[in-house]
């Protein structure tokens, strides 16, 4: 039988302390890109990958906090339960929020991969019931801890005090 601790062994997922869950990396191209072609990110240590990519994982009791990065995501879900988003975009976007259902559902509306714009902030957990889910996140340029940002509550609920409740729960005190 398929178990979350199963799951955590074979792909080698460490805990994620400050965001929650669990990752693994899985890519990281050795393809550089020098910050003079990449406007708007903070110089990383050396320079930039031009992508990379992780296993990410959900357990229940687990969530991923409110975060954002610099560059765009590709969220792709591969087995599990269904995982509520919540996707504060930024500035001049179309859309102020979104919350969604990520899994492979699409009957249901769910989607099974989610492009998320570099700047969005997003947090995410299991829906009701849920038992565990296994995703990839894939970045372009690749991650840097420079491009990363936990979100603070009350900056999120003050920019967006239409989803006040979520970002509660997807914020830690």
């Amino acid at each position: 039988m398929l178990t979350p601790e199963n799951i955590k062994q074979w792909f080698k997922l460490q805990s994620n302390s400050e965001e929650g869950g669990f990752f693994a990396g899985v890519y990281t191209s050795a393809i550089r890109i020098p910050n003079t072609f990449l406007p708007g990110f903070l110089p990383p240590t050396g320079k930039h990958a031009l992508c990379s990519a992780i296993y990410y994982f959900l357990e229940s009791g687990t969530f991923s906090a409110m975060h954002k990065v610099t560059g765009n995501m590709i969220y792709h879900f591969y087995s599990g339960d269904p995982v509520q988003m919540l996707l504060l975009y930024p500035d001049g976007s179309p859309n102020k929020y979104e919350i969604c259902t990520f899994s492979n559902d699409i009957a249901a509306g769910a989607y099974p991969m989610k492009v998320i714009p570099g700047g969005t902030w997003m947090g995410s957990r299991l829906t009701p019931g849920g038992t565990y889910s296994l995703m990839g996140v894939t970045m372009d340029p690749g991650f840097d801890p420079a491009d990363y940002t936990i979100g603070r509550r009350q900056d999120l609920i003050t920019k967006y005090p239409e989803v006040s409740d979520m970002i509660t729960d997807f914020t830690r005190g």
